[in-house]
């Protein structure tokens, strides 16, 4: 469902009083006429699979009313009642909710609509959501940044509780950008955590006095990963589920902002390898180094023995030929007793159907592949032509979500839950400039549920944020650490890693990676 962000000064200002009288009490009218259209809400929340553990799914009514109140009935307990006015949000009292949820596992919760329009009340046909009892981790990080940028303006990585609806700060480059005039290259991106161990964290710190800020075994530190012969920094990491070790794909990446384009920026890499960084050693040694090929975005396999990975060998030389630039998807093997690598496995073909296939993400319990799939490159967050895709790995079987995906717009950015039932993922459906965050369960045929909008106590939250959900990921846990400790951390020296693997001065170029910005 679409809706036009066509928002007034007038209308922000109704839209609060609203939110504030949606405690008010409206009695549910015995006297109406039937009208034979569903409401028009935002976020849509209309028919679909909700989370036993998530928070209230607020929302608001796009008419014009006098009154309006939605009664909640589940099939166990009392109806809960919800009154709005004005521009009709409706926030539900979160005590209630979650009690309702809990009484109705794998039941429907039906929701009627009733609107007093010109002084007669109407009722609007009402629409159910089935509570799942399938929870989802608790947490999701992520980070805000504006849809299109030449230079970086405040840019941060969060933390939100899903269940109730509360976001704090995990670090952002505020300290940075005191003076709105300047914006410097101050980036903070590349966050994730270790799937078995979510205490362990790490994320970039880019520009000067930047670095990978590592969170391991109750300790911050400053790792300068880039060492040895490596052409560029580190980029895209991977925690091993269990080890002390960080896959990271080195990247020389480069941008296109188009003038005239389908899309508006164009992110691509221009030479990439893989490396693992093995923490408690802190050494880096090389996985795949080649010249013919670019490797990036790695993923490891729940059990750690595979590295899934995506590859090209359309080499390009500048943004003209980025669109003959397609990605297949692959893993190696590795032996954790030996600390050794197998021989790269094709997974899936996408070239071969004149596409790109990116981001494999394997569900935590082993049987599905997730990714994405666009007509070409690697950086789909931004390209309209992006959609999920899933392999069965049991029948090696792959389909496009179509159950899900947006015809017009990119979905991409994707990341289980660790019960493998839930995966949240980013899509701008909405307008094509904003990425907002979706949820989507998976029955136990593979088949995704209606996605379901990151749901925030003001239900106009994202109508009215300026910025993209950017990597969504799962948390079973907080972040145990406050900003000022990283900052802390920033403002120290560095540690250098080592480098572990035989140097190849061919690949010393002098070329600055994603960790050192010019």
């Amino acid at each position: 469902m679409m809706i036009e962000m066509k928002y007034t000064l007038n209308t922000l200002v109704m839209a609060g009083a609203c939110f504030l009288l949606a405690a008010c009490s409206t009695n549910i009218p015995t006297s109406f006429a039937e009208k034979d259209v569903e409401a028009d809400i935002y976020p849509d929340y209309a028919n679909c699979v909700v989370p036993v553990n998530i928070a209230p799914i607020n929302f608001f009514w796009r008419v014009s009313a006098e009154e309006c109140v939605v009664p909640i009935t589940p099939e166990n307990g009392d109806v809960v009642k919800v009154s709005g006015n004005g521009e009709n949000a409706f926030q539900i009292p979160s005590a209630k909710w979650k009690n309702m949820l809990s009484a109705n596992v794998g039941k429907n919760l039906k929701f009627d609509v009733y609107a007093k329009q010109k002084g007669q009340w109407f009722h609007y046909k009402p629409f159910s959501n089935m509570v799942s009892p399938d929870s989802i981790d608790r947490y999701l990080t992520y980070r805000l940044i504006e849809p299109s940028y030449m230079g970086t303006g405040e840019i941060g990585v969060y933390q939100y509780d899903i269940e109730n609806n509360e976001q704090s700060v995990i670090f952002d480059n505020h300290q940075s950008h005191k003076d709105p005039n300047v914006r410097g290259q101050k980036c903070v991106n590349c966050h994730t955590a270790q799937r078995n161990h979510p205490e362990n964290k790490m994320f970039y710190y880019r520009g000067a006095n930047g670095g990978l800020i590592l969170t391991y075994n109750g300790q911050v530190k400053k790792i300068n990963t880039r060492t040895g012969d490596m052409f560029a920094g580190t980029v895209y990491p991977a925690w091993h589920p269990n080890l002390p070790l960080i896959a990271f794909s080195s990247n020389i990446i480069k941008q296109s902002f188009p003038t005239f384009a389908y899309n508006k920026i164009e992110p691509y890499d221009m030479r990439s390898d893989l490396v693992l960084y093995d923490i408690e050693k802190n050494e880096v040694t090389a996985i795949l180094r080649t010249k013919n090929s670019q490797e990036t975005n790695p993923n490891w396999s729940p059990d750690g023995k595979y590295l899934y990975y995506n590859s090209s060998d359309s080499l390009i030389n500048s943004a003209n030929s980025l669109m003959n630039m397609r990605y297949n998807l692959f893993r190696i093997a590795f032996n954790p007793d030996s600390m050794t690598w197998g021989k790269p496995e094709m997974v899936y073909d996408a070239a071969s159907k004149q596409r790109s296939a990116t981001y494999p993400r394997v569900s935590p319990d082993g049987r599905y592949l997730l990714f994405t799939e666009a007509f070409y490159g690697t950086s789909t967050q931004t390209n309209k032509t992006a959609d999920l895709f899933m392999t069965d790995l049991q029948t090696m079987k792959t389909r496009p979500l179509n159950e899900i995906n947006c015809l017009t717009e990119s979905d991409s950015y994707h990341d289980w839950s660790s019960g493998s039932k839930w995966f949240v993922y980013s899509s701008r459906r909405f307008d094509g400039n904003y990425a907002r965050s979706y949820f989507s369960h998976i029955d136990a045929e593979g088949k995704a549920s209606k996605p379901i909008q990151l749901p925030h106590e003001d239900p106009k939250h994202d109508l009215n944020l300026l910025k993209c959900y950017n990597v969504t990921e799962f948390s079973t846990t907080p972040v145990k650490f406050m900003p000022n400790d990283f900052q802390s951390v920033i403002n120290s020296e560095e540690i250098k890693a080592t480098y572990g693997s035989p140097i190849n001065p061919e690949n010393t170029d002098g070329i600055s990676g994603a960790t050192q910005m010019k």
